[in-house]
């Protein structure tokens, strides 16, 4: 479990942020925007996703297709950061396989594995454990690229994007997973389409009740979302749909059990066509 701030039961309402989520979330996705249609090759991939430091292989002729980047915590401890980039271009396994044989100095390439939707290759750089995961997808759901190059490593923390103050949330919470991202590329198994961000605050297990009144006490409304239905915390929903603009998703309250303890989180869940 991590170390919470407080123990003290969340406010049951909330200033309204000094921002709405409508008024920060495009600038904040604009550099993956702008990366869509560019030569993977030339892009500047390490401005938007740092991970992508000049030592990162990339397939020959790729085109981005979208991008983004997840990061959560795996224990009180560990944290790990994924970046993502959908590629425009088909791959086979020969071309993973290729892909792989031709690892640079520095890189072990592992394996390429093969299901009847897809075929991964994963290699990992010797110096610091970080992975590479593309994977090729013949037949792509809609959304879905059909290539997707991502790079995988631990990291520090968990960071704070220019969007997520404008997310209500009650004080005493640790953030433990964000993810944002744009374009055909899944961002936790989720293609992202016009936009997708989401985030996950974790709270000690007897501030449940807290949370559920929290989020049904009018703070949403006046951080500018709409509730679709306010009257289902009356059936004693844990979740609530909303929008903004043109976004939509869910606030939802659920409770996270571990081997010998449990914890309430409040997850932020939004996207946009």
């Amino acid at each position: 479990m991590p170390e919470e701030t407080t123990s003290e039961a969340p406010s049951p309402s909330a200033d309204a942020p000094d921002a709405f989520f409508v008024d920060v979330i495009d600038e904040a996705l604009a550099s993956y925007e702008a990366l869509i249609g560019s030569p993977a090759a030339g892009a500047d991939l390490g401005a938007v996703l740092p991970l992508h430091d000049g030592d990162v292989p990339l397939p020959d002729g790729a085109t981005i297709a979208g991008a983004g980047t997840s990061v959560r915590e795996w224990d009180d401890e560990t944290f790990y950061a994924e970046q993502v980039i959908g590629l425009s271009d088909a791959l086979t396994k020969a071309d993973l396989e290729a892909f792989g044989a031709a690892a640079p100095s520095g890189w072990t390439y592992n394996s390429v594995s093969t299901t009847d939707s897809s075929s991964t290759l994963v290699m990992t750089r010797d110096g610091d454990q970080l992975r590479i995961v593309l994977m090729a997808t013949p037949n792509p759901e809609e959304g879905e690229p059909p290539a997707e190059l991502r790079l995988e490593q631990q990291t520090p923390s968990v960071p704070e994007p220019a969007w997520l103050s404008s997310l209500p949330a009650p004080d005493g919470g640790t953030l433990v997973a964000v993810a944002e991202g744009v374009g055909a590329v899944d961002i936790n198994f989720t293609p992202a389409g016009g936009g997708l961000v989401t985030a996950t605050w974790r709270y000690p297990v007897e501030q449940m009740d807290a949370l559920l009144d929290y989020i049904a006490s009018g703070s949403l409304e006046a951080a500018g979302f709409t509730l679709v239905d306010p009257d289902s915390f009356s059936f004693g929903a844990s979740f609530i749909d909303v929008t903004a603009g043109e976004w939509t998703g869910q606030v939802i309250v659920g409770e996270t059990v571990f081997e010998d303890s449990s914890a309430a989180d409040l997850t932020w869940y939004l996207t946009r066509p």
